[in-house]
């Protein structure tokens, strides 16, 4: 609506109304004319300081005209934001027909690795606990297998209990541009086969998982395992809109911890995602939620400030993010079960323990960009006292390494721990950032001192540069069946089940339902009872 010069409302853009308020007040006016007696009674509308309307002064008021431009949405909900139907319109435009042969055989190489971390997790406490309290919810009309321990569960059970399993060692995948991307998986396992779907639809849900995580303003884990379901069940977008916003607007996450870390560290991915896929039933069985959790008020962008002006983060970017590839087809695996800064320097030791034995150092001294120092070479990475802050401690894994030539899934039991040799090295190791630019995973310049007094660099950061993973870090077909070989024979997974599980995971695109793959590693091993 517009007014003439003569006209004594001024009314904005509808258009405009709903940025500012996000579609949740009507129209703003000026103050009319015809309230020209009040102001000369000195009974003007109350300004907002909270005093009387001075003879003249512009006044907001609210009062009728708004037409909802949603009222056509599932329980009359309001607009939603230009955020979710962006995500909505990727996530239901994409589809199997569009994934290339490099983004099928991306896609098969990080299942097979993704399923490799499920295997590497099993047996230890944090998913026994999740295992266990999954038999709490037995399956209804919807199942969803807890893999390894063959207990049928509910999708969102079985989407923690999965997503714990392939998190716990931090053996698997990682992403420059989304950190451990595959804890998506486990809510396109849990939903797919709850639903029967086939393989090239887990395929593709995944896939856009995958993508969601490289866009910075998605909306975090919660959002994409969401979207992973939404987009198996099928949901109009309408529904979909609904399942981002009941994902997203009460389960913002924190980060795992610092300093000593505990179980969450492990878990903590698996808890949004099985939030995302609650959130994706809600509004698959008719559940509405806040329509503009992003650009609302109250919303994303206000509590977090991105997309302000100045902010790194951009409100917006293309989807998918890249025309030369998918997100999916960047990502890395991780050769040793270790924080990602790790794995530089692991590469690098068997050229140091030709130098070196452990008991010939006088002095250990690593130093690194500030990002890699301050995740895992704070002052409680010297006092380890379990799994989770072991294979997160720069100085524990350098230690380990030196005395063993490697670190494996064993090197944080108790006594590798508590080793007297590893606490002798740590006695005698000191670490710091320098002002690098470089972003590479395990950057840094190690300094080892003999008791001799002989000093050698081993420098893995080639000075003042970014580092190029491919050079020491990404891991090719071969090297990936390796791991999973290795793996499987370590958690005691027999030769003909591991073999037929590699068959089915890695070729999902043959798979008519995907609880077929599911089952081929519905239990394995040999597992202690569940409480």
């Amino acid at each position: 609506m517009s007014s003439s010069n003569n006209d004594s409302t001024t009314q904005l853009d509808r258009r405009e109304v709903i940025k500012i308020g996000a579609g949740a007040v009507g129209l703003v006016a000026l103050a009319p004319k015809a309230g020209a007696a009040q102001e000369a009674r000195g009974e003007g509308p109350i300004t907002p300081s909270g005093g009387m309307r001075k003879p003249g002064e512009i006044s907001p008021f609210t009062g009728p005209g708004y037409k909802n431009p949603g009222s056509t949405r599932l329980g009359g909900n309001g607009p939603m934001d230009d955020t979710t139907r962006k995500i909505v319109d990727f996530v239901r435009s994409y589809d199997y027909a569009k994934m290339s042969p490099a983004t099928v055989k991306a896609f098969n190489l990080n299942m097979i690795d993704s399923i490799a971390a499920i295997i590497a997790g099993f047996e230890e406490e944090p998913p026994r606990i999740a295992a266990s309290v999954a038999q709490l919810s037995p399956a209804g009309k919807l199942k969803a297998t807890v893999m390894g321990y063959g207990v049928e569960t509910t999708p969102e059970q079985a989407t923690f209990a999965n997503g714990v399993l392939i998190r716990e060692t931090d053996f698997n995948d990682m992403s420059d541009e989304g950190g451990h991307v595959s804890t998506l998986i486990p809510a396109a396992l849990a939903v797919g086969e709850a639903l029967h779907s086939s393989g090239p639809e887990v395929m593709a849900a995944i896939t856009i998982g995958y993508e969601l995580a490289a866009a910075p303003w998605a909306g975090g884990e919660t959002v994409i395992a969401a979207m992973v379901a939404a987009k198996l069940m099928k949901l109009d977008e309408d529904r979909m809109a609904n399942a981002v916003t009941i994902a997203l607007t009460p389960h913002v996450s924190l980060n795992k911890g610092v300093g000593a870390l505990s179980m969450w560290k492990g878990v903590r991915s698996a808890e949004p995602a099985k939030n995302g896929v609650w959130g994706a039933m809600l509004a698959r069985a008719g559940m509405t939620g806040p329509p503009q959790p992003f650009e609302g008020r109250g919303g994303l962008w206000e509590n977090q400030g991105r997309g302000r002006p100045g902010d790194h983060i951009p409100r917006f970017s293309p989807l998918p993010k890249r025309n030369d590839s998918m997100a999916i087809e960047r990502n890395w695996f991780k050769r040793r079960p270790s924080e990602a800064g790790t794995q530089g320097f692991l590469v690098m030791v068997p050229t140091i323990k030709a130098w070196v034995k452990p008991e010939e150092i006088a002095h250990i001294h690593f130093v690194t960009t500030y990002g890699i120092w301050e995740e895992i070479c704070d002052a409680p990475k010297w006092d380890p006292t379990n799994r989770e802050t072991a294979d997160h401690s720069m100085p524990f894994v350098i230690a380990r390494a030196l005395i063993d030539g490697d670190v494996y899934l064993d090197s944080y039991d108790d006594d590798k721990v508590k080793d007297p040799l590893v606490q002798d090295l740590l006695s005698k190791t000191t670490m710091a950032p320098a002002n690098w630019t470089g972003r590479g995973y395990g950057a840094g310049r190690l300094t080892i001192t003999k008791k001799s007094g002989e000093v050698k660099d081993f420098d893995l950061y080639n000075g003042h540069r970014d580092l190029d993973l491919s050079d020491y870090v990404r891991m090719d077909d071969k090297e990936v069946l390796a791991k999973y070989t290795r793996v499987c024979a370590f958690k005691k997974v027999n030769d003909a089940q591991r073999d037929r599980a590699y068959k089915l995971w890695s070729n999902l695109a043959d798979v008519k339902d995907i609880g077929e793959a599911i089952k081929s590693l519905a239990k394995f091993g040999q597992p202690k009872p569940l409480a």
